[in-house]
């Protein structure tokens, strides 16, 4: 589910950037969406796997450790959620 609601929300974003129109809340989202969907489907793998989760003979580290990347590069989850709540719910700046 949160991969389909990726995917749903970068289709989003990239018909209303080939049209022109602005695109940065729903930009934002997917990149939200995306990088919440790749973590958890990292963790789960390296928790199915236990202890050779970590073992570098293994892609699955280094899959966790990329997946864990795209939280906080190049704008963190927290920077996601302020521009969100700025410019589409209109909210005061939190920081």
């Amino acid at each position: 589910m949160q991969l389909l609601a990726a995917a749903s929300m970068v289709r989003v974003a990239a018909r209303l950037y080939d049209s022109g129109r602005p695109c940065g809340t729903e930009a934002n989202t997917a990149k939200f969406l995306a990088a919440r969907a790749a973590f958890f489907a990292a963790d789960r793998a390296v928790q199915t796997h236990g202890g050779m989760g970590y073992a570098t003979e293994y892609h699955v580290e280094r899959y966790f450790r990329e997946a864990r990347m795209l939280r906080i590069t190049p704008v963190t989850e927290e920077q996601i959620m302020n521009y969100v709540a700025e410019r589409a719910l209109s909210l005061p700046k939190s920081y």
